[in-house]
């Protein structure tokens, strides 16, 4: 296993181009194919000339897309708070404790893996930022203890989680089908149209007990798959060239007695604390708004739902204030993730433009009905029900299609309701297709380096470098997930 994951990554380091190149490349590659081969109807009216163009500012006005634009400021808040609140004094002893337990190259892979799969069950930015900065700690301590480790793999440790986080309690599909009435595209052509289901709670998808047993496997599963591709000493730790990421000193204080009005200001605990106070109580009155919306479910369940990327960069803005106690040294620390954002700034508004032709020129759709039509073909010439075929398709249209349109809730607004409406005509399990979809996205997330950007920026690892890791535990895994959908 060890050779095949050696084998991998050399293969990504020759051929896999930068995360940057990719989405240039794959830009170029989604405008060739809407230009040559449309299938929306307004498109392949138009002659070539004017589609050349209509598409240009299709794509254009994609990357400026509000919603998108909104997200990329979300992941890069994730990221700069995520760096504030793991820079605290109390966090680093914390994560100092957690890196000192591992003594081997393995055990660092594998407590890496475990954690990334808890954190990206409960949200996948806690999870992502989580593993991100243990990693950079364990790299550090291995290196001061003379210690050689995998940092490459243990990067890919960290990133693992992302291949369960849509079933788990952020999972983009299931809570947007559970938190209101979907609508669903029936029938193909002309005989188009729309029809309405009622929403899906998350006890049928999330809770449901397919999704938990698939769920608990890849917890004990991911860790023990890293274990087995780790070297026993791992690097030569002179091999390692760490790079320092403390917060950069503050400047000696000349004494309390010199002190100008604006320095006690400044260094003031009052306002963070206030500040933090004020932000908990905003989530406190999320979570009693969501709880009393569903009084039955409990207050853990009312706190499950409430979690997004608003509430996650909230917590880690008011814990981060409250832990420093002092504004300037909670800027110095998030001014040490900077850096790390200018990845997200400059592709996620690429990767819009790229959804945007997905939508506007039909390919998404076409991906999606060219793969249900496949379904009932195989399911005719094998003899077999198109209950067992039909998943498969889902799951394998929805794991291309994320190359493309790598967010979960983007992928859900062009292909949820082509899958659904075909579900719903050929008599499938719509709870069961949704997961299918959130399953296939969260598979192909290991060959697409979207959601590593924020992990590169707190590590300092390309993505050539460990995404290779990454491909053989998707390969692995693509017959888990093929059971998981038909069984």
């Amino acid at each position: 296993m060890r050779r095949l994951g050696d084998l991998f990554t050399k293969i990504t380091q020759r051929f896999l181009p930068d995360p940057m190149a990719l989405a240039c490349l794959l830009t170029l590659l989604v405008f060739a194919i809407a230009l040559v081969i449309p299938q929306e109807q307004s498109v392949i009216r138009q002659s070539f000339v004017d589609r050349t163009v209509s598409l240009g500012g299709m794509w254009l006005g994609a990357i400026w897309n509000p919603g998108f634009l909104t997200f990329a400021l979300q992941m890069c808040l994730v990221l700069l708070t995520g760096f504030g609140l793991a820079k605290a004094p109390l966090s680093q002893r914390v994560l100092r404790r957690i890196a000192s337990i591992p003594n081997t190259n393995r055990g660092a892979v594998m407590l890496i893996a475990a954690v990334s799969c808890i954190g990206c069950w409960i949200n996948w930015g806690f999870g992502l930022i989580l593993a991100g900065v243990l990693a950079s700690e364990l790299r550090r301590q291995f290196k001061d203890r003379g210690v050689g480790c995998q940092y490459a793999l243990i990067v890919a440790a960290a990133y693992a989680g992302m291949m369960i986080w849509h079933g788990g309690l952020s999972g983009s599909a299931p809570l947007k089908v559970a938190s209101e009435r979907m609508s669903i595209i029936v029938g193909t052509g002309d005989d188009k149209m729309t029809a309405e289901v009622a929403p899906i709670t998350i006890d049928r998808t999330l809770l449901g007990s397919r999704n938990l047993l698939l769920t608990a496997g890849l917890f004990v599963a991911i860790p023990f798959f890293f274990g087995l591709l780790a070297h026993p000493r791992g690097m030569e730790a002179d091999d390692v060239d760490a790079t320092d990421e403390s917060v950069p000193k503050e400047p000696p204080s000349s004494g309390t007695r010199d002190r100008t009005f604006s320095q006690v200001i400044n260094e003031s605990p009052v306002l963070p604390c206030l500040i933090g106070g004020l932000v908990f109580l905003g989530l406190y009155q999320q979570v009693a708004k969501s709880h009393s919306a569903n009084a039955n479910a409990g207050w853990w369940l009312a706190i499950a739902r409430s979690i997004n990327l608003n509430f996650v960069n909230s917590m880690f803005l008011a814990m981060g204030l409250v832990l420093h106690g002092n504004l300037m040294s909670y800027l110095r620390a998030v001014a040490s993730g900077g850096t790390a954002i200018v990845g997200i700034v400059i592709q996620f508004p690429l990767y819009s433009g790229i959804q945007g032709l997905m939508s506007g020129a039909g390919l998404a759709a076409a991906i999606s009905n060219g793969f249900v039509e496949s379904s009932q073909i195989v399911a005719g010439l094998l003899g077999i029900s198109v209950d067992n075929t039909f998943p498969i398709a889902t799951l394998a249209s929805a794991g291309i299609v994320n190359f493309f349109v790598p967010s979960g809730g983007g992928q859900w607004i062009v292909q949820g309701p082509i899958m659904c409406g075909a579900a719903q005509e050929l008599g499938f399990s719509i709870e069961r297709t949704v997961m299918a979809i959130a399953y296939g996205d969260q598979l192909t997330n290991m060959v697409q380096p979207f959601w590593a950007i924020p992990l590169m920026g707190m590590t300092n690892v390309n993505a050539r470098e460990f995404m290779g890791y990454c491909a053989l535990l998707m390969l692995v895994s693509i017959p888990i997930f093929a059971l998981a959908v038909v069984l």
